[in-house]
């Protein structure tokens, strides 16, 4: 069996979960008594969408858009499909129409789902790649920064097109949030908040990292998302890429579960760390810190601020401890289809925040062979302040041990 790591399971919620999570939440078998989801975006939403790629694109010199399964094509059209060895993508021309081309057998699927011009089929007989550079004839393409290049360099050769990276596009459009995505993110803070309280309440003492990590998989279940995450005990708690494996918890144990959900295809990412049983002295001393810290971070946060000066903020509190070199990461990254996207609370990163954007803030310390502490929640910063899109803990929990 695969180890779940930290970066496996943001793989996968960021690429393969989200590029099913429409079709996933529709055929999720939700309990009846499981709170409804709120209304999926409207058609209008993504054709507004489409107006502004067309814009940006038009800008850099572009005369279409080409957009293969994945998030950024559930962005541009609510269409949420994996990606297979069948070429499907969207072509959005700039001074035309939004034309999706899409295997015969996937036009009920596609027509559902999708808010395009229209819809261009191909026979397994036939050659989609030409059906899709006829349309590109000797035009100056971006590409969806995720396409594979084998399929981009296949079609802007036979179009003898011009091809450019069109990722960057996509990152500023989506690094802004509208009210609506941002309602449905803290719906999805708000399941997953209540999904790690009732995972707590669930926890004994001999049960598995994998025991925990499938008891959070049924509560996500229960409020009607999927979701789950890394769950991890004691000295495992201080690698942070680590995941849920055999080992058992025990009294005093750390317990971090960092975890998220999917409400109608935007995604949450909360950490808790807790102690199972009364708490050493350290664990106390450190768990403080890291919650200095990301109040810190919180602080920091705003409008015209740059993710340097914010992963600076919470840094400080935690080198000014001494546990400078325990802080591993950076403290944050922006969210919202996918679990890690646009803009980063990274050293390096330089340029403003701006309303709109949403970010976690999750510093940690991480002492090998001991313990580790980490405190996640998001936030959407907006022109009077901050969003909170989390619940964050007032203090250091303790579970009955």
């Amino acid at each position: 069996m695969t180890k779940l790591t930290r970066r496996r399971w943001i793989a996968a919620a960021g690429a393969a979960a989200a590029a099913a999570a429409v079709r996933e939440e529709r055929a999720s078998a939700a309990p009846p008594d499981a709170p409804p989801l709120p209304p999926p975006l409207k058609p209008d939403v993504f054709r507004d969408r489409q107006a502004k790629l067309r814009a940006a694109a038009k800008a850099r010199g572009l005369d279409a858009l080409f957009v293969t399964p994945s998030t950024n094509l559930a962005y541009a059209t609510g269409l949420s499909m994996w990606r297979s060895e069948r070429l499907t993508a969207l072509l959005l021309l700039t001074d035309g129409p939004a034309v999706l081309i899409t295997p015969a057998f996937e036009e009920s699927n596609v027509t559902r789902d999708a808010t395009v011009d229209e819809v261009k089929t191909w026979r397994e007989d036939e050659d989609a790649v030409a059906i899709a550079a006829k349309l590109l004839s000797r035009k100056s393409v971006g590409i969806e920064g995720s396409t594979a290049y084998s399929t981009a360099s296949l079609v802007t050769a036979a179009a003898s097109a011009k091809a450019d990276d069109a990722g960057d596009l996509f990152d500023a459009l989506r690094s802004v949030k509208s009210a609506e995505e941002l309602a449905l993110m803290k719906e999805a803070g708000r399941r997953t908040v209540t999904a790690i309280g009732a995972t707590h309440d669930r926890m004994r003492r001999g049960m598995t990292e994998r025991d925990v990590s499938n008891l959070l998989e049924e509560e996500f279940r229960r409020l009607g998302v999927s979701g789950g995450g890394l769950v991890q005990f004691g000295p495992s708690a201080a690698l942070p890429h680590g995941g849920p494996g055999d080992r058992a918890l025990a009294k005093g144990d750390a317990v971090l579960i960092d975890c998220g959900g999917r409400v109608r295809g935007y995604t949450s990412d909360v950490t808790r760390t807790v102690s199972f049983g009364p708490p050493s002295d350290e664990f106390r001393k450190v768990y403080a810190i890291v919650d200095r810290a990301q109040n810190a971070g919180i602080a920091a946060l705003g409008a015209g601020k740059t993710g340097e000066e914010v992963d600076r903020a919470a840094r400080k509190v935690i080198e000014d401890a001494g546990y400078g070199d325990f802080f591993t990461h950076r403290l944050g990254h922006g969210i919202g289809m996918d679990g890690h996207e646009h803009p980063y609370l990274v050293k390096t990163n330089r340029k403003p925040l701006v309303p709109g954007n949403t970010v976690t803030v999750e510093p940690g310390i991480y002492l090998p062979g001991k313990f580790g502490v980490r405190i996640e929640d998001y936030y959407a910063v907006s022109e009077k302040g901050l969003r909170s899109l989390s619940v964050r803990p007032q203090e250091l929990v303790v579970l009955k041990g």
